[in-house]
């Protein structure tokens, strides 16, 4: 069919053409640093010091209720305490997560939740110093994988990240607080309490600096000091009543109280604080060198940071965003940008000098503190930096691709470690099906654990805990399960841990290789024995007194009943004349 001559359809409408999806530069590393990071998860098992001790606390949490045989058992053996304290976010996670998750997945769900909220909390607080400043949240990463998340320290890592996402809403809030914010912070404050003491109170130190300099700067600016004072000072000051109030209740119950000072300051953490081998170095020498690339970058930062602006008009800082951009901006007022300026060049000068000065511990309750603490300058160097970034992109590049490079270079050191002990740890969880459930037991180890390349003295030692990975696989009850003789985990063994304190007077013992325990002294009430890396102990090992001991008390009244392979590294001891014998 034709039209009529003359006669021109219009031509049809052209939709544009979408612009190719870019991916800008900081997020291209910061997912391939992030990648690098998770990796090791998709090992079978995460493997950290401590963190079976929390999944066994988790599971016995979730099912010490239970009207079923193993309901009972963990009621015989554990009592519940769900009084408020700082240690408790994570087990309270894991026991939610194991009501859809096996354990083992479970845990690298709380693994991989702290590796992303710490990134994604330092560059919300990034961006609460300047919104062009996201691009160094890569310096999260090499914290990633560092020290204290090989100890497991689970509760601590995550109310570090917790107190980013706190230090971030603060720092959008030079205007003042609307309620909705102040609600939100609020909020944090609780999940950061929650988790871990130390993060809270350096949050807290931080939110007080910045509401007390931004008062002094707006009545510099001739705001009234009542006006000054209701925009910056009740808000954050409300916001931290609940989390005081939680604090003095714990104080005052004494759960958890501290002991005398021990370990003075020193020179080494000097070398710490210049080198970050504490946080970053696990396990080897080798992580030596890209902790010291991290410390050149953050050094660098902080230099470039203190330089002066020359004069003209004001730094791009503090350059208003459009409300366009759909997120709150931080203020574009110079005079609040100088005051947090100068409170996070404060705060970080502040967290260094306590942790060069604290004591190493206050008690057997309170240890790690330079560990912990070890966490803070690098932090809070890399919020100051953001107020002065270096001018030249080709400068922020290289530093962002040297800080990925170095938490790559970290994970590359430490994975032939990772994959030894995944083996050793699998052996081990493969006996578990020679533990009838509702078993008491405990495991014994005699050969210690170093990384698979130049070996540091010390460190975290993934294999300690095992045993409480394999009472949540075996289901039954792990007298060495740590987290049972300590207030301030929410389960603890009943009766003052007597069966713990009978094995193990010191409570320090079962956890030493070789072992110093008394297995005569639990006759009858120890359902089985665990005897781990007995064929690779070292001489001093199998000829030390300690030793010859436990196994002359182990014979006497176990009988060996199943060998791991294929290695054998694994033996499963069973009390004589018990009843599956």
């Amino acid at each position: 069919m034709t039209g009529r001559p003359g006669l021109q359809l219009p031509p049809a409408p052209v939709a544009p053409a979408r612009a190719p999806l870019r991916l800008r530069w900081p997020t291209v590393l910061l997912l391939a640093g992030l990648a690098v990071q998770l990796a090791p998860l998709l090992l079978p098992l995460v493997l950290t010091q401590d963190g079976p001790a929390h999944v066994d606390g988790a599971w016995v949490l979730l099912h010490h209720g239970d009207d079923s045989p193993l309901g009972e058992l963990l009621r015989r053996h554990y009592a519940v305490d769900l009084s408020p304290v700082p240690n408790m976010l994570t087990t309270l996670l894991l026991a939610l997560l194991l009501t859809v998750l096996s354990a083992d997945a479970a845990e690298k769900v709380v693994v991989a939740g702290f590796v992303l909220l710490l990134v994604a909390g330092l560059r919300y607080a990034l961006r609460g110093v300047d919104r062009r400043a996201g691009w160094l949240a890569v310096a999260a990463l090499p914290l990633a994988g560092g020290q204290l998340v090989a100890y497991g320290f689970y509760n601590f890592c995550w109310g570090v990240a917790l107190s980013l996402f706190v230090l971030g809403l603060a720092l959008r809030r030079r205007t003042g607080w609307p309620v909705a914010s102040t609600c939100g912070l609020a909020l944090l404050l609780v999940l950061t309490w929650s988790a871990h003491l130390l993060p809270w109170l350096m949050a807290a130190v931080v939110l007080g600096g910045l509401a007390g300099a931004r008062s002094v700067a707006a009545v510099r600016s001739g705001v009234p000091p009542v006006r000054a004072a209701a925009r910056h000072l009740i808000a954050p000051s409300l916001a931290l009543l609940p989390t005081v109030a939680l604090s003095a209740g714990y104080v005052l119950r004494g759960d958890s109280e501290p002991g005398s000072p021990a370990g003075g300051p020193s020179w080494a953490r000097v070398a710490w604080l210049l080198t970050q081998y504490r946080p970053l170095a696990v396990g080897s020498w080798l992580e030596l060198a890209p902790a010291l690339v991290v410390a050149t970058v953050l050094g660098w930062l902080g230099l470039t940071a203190l330089r002066r602006r020359p004069a003209g008009p004001i730094a791009r800082s503090v350059a208003p965003v459009p409300p366009s951009a759909g997120r709150t901006a931080p203020d574009a007022d110079p005079a609040g940008v100088r005051s947090d300026r100068l409170v996070l060049g404060s705060a970080a000068l502040l967290a260094a000098a306590v942790l060069l000065l604290c004591p190493a511990r206050l008690g057997e309750d309170y240890g790690f503190l330079p560990d912990r603490l070890s966490w803070f300058p690098p932090l809070l160097l890399v919020l100051f930096s953001a107020t002065r970034p270096p001018d030249r992109a080709a400068l922020r590049r290289a530093a962002a691709a040297a800080l990925v490079l170095a938490a790559t270079a970290l994970v590359i050191v430490r994975l032939p470690t990772q994959l030894r002990d995944q083996r050793d740890a699998a052996e081990l969880m493969s006996v578990a099906a020679d533990i009838p459930p509702g078993a008491t037991f405990a495991v014994l180890r005699f050969s210690g654990h170093a990384a698979a390349l130049a070996p540091l003295p010390g460190g975290p030692d993934p294999l300690r805990h095992l045993s409480s990975r394999l009472a949540v696989r075996a289901q039954g009850v792990d007298v060495g399960h740590y987290e049972g003789i300590y207030p301030y985990f929410q389960v603890r063994f009943t009766d003052g841990a007597a069966l713990r304190h009978a094995l193990d007077p010191g409570l320090d013992g079962l956890d030493a290789v070789p072992p110093w325990v008394h297995l005569p002294a639990v006759a009858g009430q120890l359902d089985y024995v665990v005897v781990v890396g007995l064929d690779r102990a070292q001489g001093w090992v199998r000829h030390a007194e300690r030793t010859t001991r436990v196994l002359a008390d182990l014979r006497a009244g176990y009988d060996e009943v199943a060998r791991s392979g294929p290695s054998g590294y694994v033996t499963v001891w069973r009390l004589r004349n018990s009843p599956g014998g």
